[in-house]
């Protein structure tokens, strides 16, 4: 019995210093491969030569007309994607545009869909009014919504809100794949809307505006 135990723990010991000793060392015996066709590919690394091409670069540059990646993670219409101004809100010098494009004239019907869309994606947490105090942000955002109405933001180009809403900014997320093209826009429109309205000097408020607003109904 004596001499069971002893074994016993004699093997023990040999299991965690062999254990012990494996750690941080490698092996010279091969790996072995399940699937050789997927551990061996007939393919160049990155900065790889090759010799198939007269200058010996394995790395290609994109076929003339590829279409942007990104557009189509977005959901856009590829084949349009190379309209900068429609799809990325920048002009032919890279810029941020101060303008619709000419795909999207401004009229009522836009104001109120990006308005409509406002509400559904923006209005919790910039306010209904623009103003950074909406509801989720008074259930403590680490990082505070701006507000509309700030001077920066009211300086920005039409372009720099079509862009945050594809992409993201900060602590807020992209909403390029949930919101379509057009409906990024609107938006942006509504959100100059809110800009404007918002600072509006009292003395230039219609008189049945301020009526309605001392009354409680905005």
């Amino acid at each position: 019995m004596l001499l069971s135990r002893i074994v016993l723990l004699g093997a023990a010991a040999t299991l965690v210093a062999l254990g012990a000793g494996c750690r941080g060392t490698t092996s010279p015996v091969p790996p072995v491969h399940l699937n050789w066709n997927m551990d061996f590919q007939q393919r160049y690394e990155m900065q790889e030569k090759n010799p198939f091409f007269a200058d010996g670069r394995a790395m290609r540059q994109p076929v003339e007309g590829t279409v942007a990646r990104e557009a189509v993670l977005q959901g856009d219409d590829p084949w349009l994607a190379a309209d900068d101004h429609l799809y990325r809100g920048r002009g032919p010098d890279g810029r941020l545009v101060d303008a619709l494009p000419k795909q999207i004239p401004l009229t009522p019907a836009l104001l109120e869909r990006g308005q409509a869309r406002y509400t559904i994606y923006c209005a919790p947490c910039h306010s209904p009014a623009g103003t950074g105090d909406g509801v989720i942000a008074g259930r403590g955002l680490k990082v505070q919504p701006p507000s509309y109405l700030s001077a920066n933001l009211r300086a920005m180009p039409l372009g720099y809100f079509f862009d945050v809403i594809s992409h993201g900014v900060r602590t807020m997320q992209p909403y390029g794949s949930q919101v379509p093209v057009e409906d990024r826009w609107a938006i942006a429109a509504w959100v100059r809307t809110l800009q404007v309205s918002g600072n509006v000097p009292r003395s230039e408020v219609p008189a049945d505006v301020l009526q309605k607003n001392a009354g409680g109904t905005k």
